[in-house]
């Protein structure tokens, strides 16, 4: 299949156009590092906690930021994904101890100074439902004696059979409460789910209140483990990057391994100047996301290559400029066809992702755009000003210049 029949475009015309473009967008996102400080990296390589949070009504986080500042010294406070959520992310300063008794307190730290800024007013001596296991559900339930009290379990049911029946009643309630996001706001609304009738309702408020909030996730990296893997992602960049080097040096020329390890620092740099213009944090799965365009992009560039080579043995007579231009003509449908299915997947996986994939999957659909313009505006001119300024007399020679 070819989306472009006998185009004859002079892509070496217009290298100038293509560089000074690049340059633009370098310049734009690493204005915006400079102008940050830096980039924004996540728990990953910073060490500190974070916690994510979902309140029953629309969070006041400048009344949040205050106060988990002044109790527990959170670095910043923020909402995130959609608004009509409520969700709300926590930062919390590096954790001086990596001991394992720290991070057990970290969680129930967390949750008591957010009880006392969203809870305090809530009826004393109950229990959160929204934070009580079915373990512990079921124990209530059955010390009341509910159901044997409304006949549903005789006097002559086994112990197996009681513990059984009041453990699904209670595994009803908390699997209702995880398709609700982990947040129960009204008790009464339980007596729409069977088996749940007024007299369960009176047990369950009687012995709990239903939580302004609840805790989705605590994460936590020690200060150590953070640069330890700072270190090891700057690491399988750099190498992946120096590996590219010497392949394509050793299958094309080294010049050809120049221009694509130029042209890949160039997807990398303007993708991360470009997290940074838009608040993007770096993670680890975002340095995955990373690997994978270093990757896909090397592939493109390849193709371009590959077909300059055979170019080469097939059209002696042609200069370097021409069969360079040639090559990218001749291989622009399949770089159209092969990016463009790709990127239709990515943008898929980014807009329906979630927040988990958020940082990888727009890596890749920024990565794409600029990776596939780079094979074919960037690592080909490059290797042809490599060539003829630097190349070898030799080079110069079956590499003809005109």
């Amino acid at each position: 299949m070819e989306l472009f029949k006998n185009i004859n475009v002079d892509w070496m015309g217009k290298v100038w156009l293509f560089l000074s473009a690049s340059l633009v967008l370098l310049v734009v996102g690493w204005f915006s590092v400079l102008q940050h400080g830096g980039f924004t990296y996540s728990i990953d390589f910073t060490g500190g906690t974070l916690i994510k949070v979902k309140t029953a009504q629309k969070p006041d986080v400048d009344r949040l930021r205050d106060a988990l500042k002044q109790s527990l010294g959170a670095a910043d406070v923020t909402r995130f994904d959609a608004e009509e959520k409520n969700l709300v992310q926590i930062r919390m300063k590096k954790i001086e101890s990596e001991d394992s008794a720290s991070f057990q307190n970290l969680g129930q730290n967390i949750y008591d100074a957010l009880h006392g800024i969203l809870d305090k007013a809530k009826v004393q001596g109950k229990q959160d439902l929204n934070r009580v296991g079915i373990d512990q559900l079921a124990a209530t339930l059955s010390e009341s004696r509910v159901l044997e009290n409304m006949g549903r379990l005789t006097a002559g049911a086994t112990i197996e059979e009681t513990q059984r029946v009041y453990r699904e009643l209670a595994e009803t309630i908390v699997n209702h409460r995880t398709d609700r996001g982990g947040l129960i706001t009204d008790i009464g609304q339980l007596g729409s789910l069977p088996g749940i009738s007024n007299p369960v309702l009176g047990v369950l408020k009687q012995h709990y209140y239903p939580g302004s909030f609840t805790v989705l996730s605590v994460d936590s990296v020690g200060p150590k483990i953070g640069k330890e893997l700072q270190d090891k992602a700057t690491k399988a960049v750099f190498f992946s990057l120096l590996g590219m080097l010497v392949y394509i040096a050793l299958r094309f020329k080294f010049a050809f391994g120049v221009g694509a390890v130029i042209a890949l620092f160039h997807d990398v740099l303007i993708t991360m100047g470009l997290m940074s213009l838009l608040g993007k944090e770096i993670s680890l799965i975002v340095v995955a996301g990373f690997l994978t365009l270093v990757g896909y992009s090397i592939n493109d560039t390849i193709v371009v290559f590959d077909r300059i080579r055979e170019n080469i043995k097939l059209n002696r007579a042609d200069t370097f400029r021409t069969i360079i231009n040639k090559s990218i003509n001749q291989t622009l449908s399949r770089t159209v066809i092969t990016s463009g299915l790709t990127f239709i997947s990515v943008f898929c996986l980014w807009l329906l992702g979630g927040e988990t994939l958020d940082g990888f999957s727009f890596v890749l659909v920024i990565g794409i755009i600029i990776g596939t313009y780079s094979s074919i505006a960037v690592a080909s001119p490059l290797t042809y000003l490599w060539m003829r300024y630097l190349g070898t007399a030799k080079e110069k020679k079956v590499y003809k210049f005109a």
